[in-house]
């Protein structure tokens, strides 16, 4: 072997593969830019960044963006003619947002100080199955009325009933972790009695949520067993003790001594082994949690769970993994899933009505459930108001759901489009009223300190 330029073919040939990657390139330019638009926009509006960020997303879909320049929204999102290259650039925003969950749900779980749920475990559990039990069975009862109407709302072929009230049942049971995270981030609650709570709750609500869809899929495919329902949920309970009693005895004295033994010259960041060891264990718990079948991002949260409690290593993480997740991974997973969003199909009165349903049987469920669960466990009013408002943040993890509905066929599209919308209103909700419950109380001078209350 010789050295000497390039031949022309291998030119030719990188060229164009260049070729396939600049339409991509264009892709994250538009979609990291719109986020940061639509993050200045909710903070001028007293709303979190992720809210700015999630409807720049959706804007960028076919609802907003392809309905008003149809021929530049398929030039950069389509591959232009909708071909092999669009599917390719499909593909790579697939992986790159669920690649983006992954980090996300960890750096939910590191930053959260559960030490609070010790004393209010009783509190956490009674709002978390509040949680689940008022909005499942509200969700079931809407569906059995929705379901004869099915046809007319736009269903293309028959629906299972049982799965469909089903899935309705679990959708609205469904809480954000990911997105409430984000909004107890940045209002500075992660670190209160309140927010290891809410946290807490959602966890074990989002826990059952998805056990209960895993098991409604298995319906809808035909292929359900109880057994291994059971044994999702006693897998998913072990892998929680290997990470909290295993895992944390062993991993977190390694983090804090690498932060400490140079946090001079590194600034208390971790040095490339150890984040290295870090970041391949996290892929690692998020594969167990997907071959159990709960989802990759529930393993990245319990890993991340059970690391918290050490400010120093949590400083260290968030310092190498939060800007750039923020930045890059969360537009893309928003934008992608505006993608599959078209708001058009929601065409007549009764549509709208039905969705008009769906919006108040979730709320009902979710603020009426948990806010009182949290009252009876000797919250003060406006807190225990707050703590159902926050639980009934759903957002885009309850896209996650809605769309392995439609791939399971269990939902016709606009039904659908009506649990898009309630997704996103009860996420828009969620900030104002909690800030407006808080008034008053011990939380609002950090509200204040944060500027979502005036001084």
């Amino acid at each position: 072997m010789t050295d000497g330029p390039a031949p022309l073919g291998v030119i030719l040939l990188a060229a164009g593969r260049e070729e396939a990657l600049r339409p991509l390139l264009i892709q994250l330019i538009v979609i990291i830019l719109a986020a940061r638009a639509g993050a200045v926009v909710a903070r001028w509006l007293r709303q979190p960044s992720v809210v700015g960020e999630i409807v720049a997303g959706l804007l960028l879909g076919p609802s907003a963006f392809g309905a008003w320049a149809p021929g530049l929204f398929a030039a950069i999102f389509r591959g232009g003619s909708g071909g092999a290259g669009g599917g390719v650039m499909e593909a790579s925003l697939t992986s790159f947002s669920q690649v983006g969950l992954v980090l996300l749900l960890f750096l939910i779980g590191i930053e959260f100080d559960f030490s609070h749920v010790r004393r209010q475990g009783r509190l956490a559990g009674a709002i978390s199955v509040a949680g689940i039990a008022a909005p499942f069975t509200l969700g079931v009862g809407l569906a059995l009325l929705m379901a004869p109407r099915l046809d007319a709302l736009g269903a293309s072929g028959p629906v299972d009933v049982r799965a469909f009230a089903l899935f309705m049942g679990t959708a609205m049971s469904i809480t954000a972790i990911p997105i409430l995270g984000r909004i107890l981030i940045e209002m500075g609650m992660q670190h209160t009695p309140l927010g290891a709570t809410v946290v807490a709750a959602a966890a074990c609500d989002d826990a059952v949520g998805w056990t209960l869809l895993a098991a409604v899929s298995a319906l809808a495919s035909g292929h359900f067993e109880g057994g291994r329902i059971v044994q999702m949920a006693a897998a998913t309970l072990a892998f929680a003790a290997l990470c909290l009693f295993v895992v944390r005895p062993l991993l977190l004295p390694i983090l804090e001594r690498g932060v400490r033994d140079d946090e001079a010259a590194s600034h208390g960041r971790l040095s490339l082994g150890l984040l290295s060891l870090l970041l391949s264990l996290l892929l690692v718990a998020a594969w167990i949690t997907s071959w159990i079948g709960i989802f990759a991002i529930f393993g990245a949260f319990l890993l991340g769970a059970s690391l918290s409690g050490s400010p120093r290593v949590r400083e260290a993480v968030t310092g190498h993994l939060t800007d750039f997740v923020t930045v890059f991974f969360l537009p893309i997973f928003f934008t992608y899933t505006g993608l599959r969003t078209n708001i058009g199909s929601l065409g007549t009165p009764e549509a709208w009505g039905w969705c008009l349903a769906v919006m108040a049987v979730a709320v009902l469920g979710k603020w009426g459930g948990c806010g009182l669960a949290a009252r009876f466990g000797g919250l003060p009013p406006g807190e225990a108001s707050c703590v159902g408002v926050l639980m009934n943040t759903r957002a885009l993890m309850e896209l996650i759901v809605i769309n392995v509905g439609i791939d399971l066929g269990v939902i016709p599209p606009p039904v659908a489009c009506m649990l898009v919308l309630m997704a996103i209103g009860t996420t828009l909700m969620t900030t104002p009223l909690a800030t407006w419950l808080l008034k008053g109380s011990q939380y609002e001078p950090i509200l204040v300190a944060r500027g979502f209350v005036r001084g």
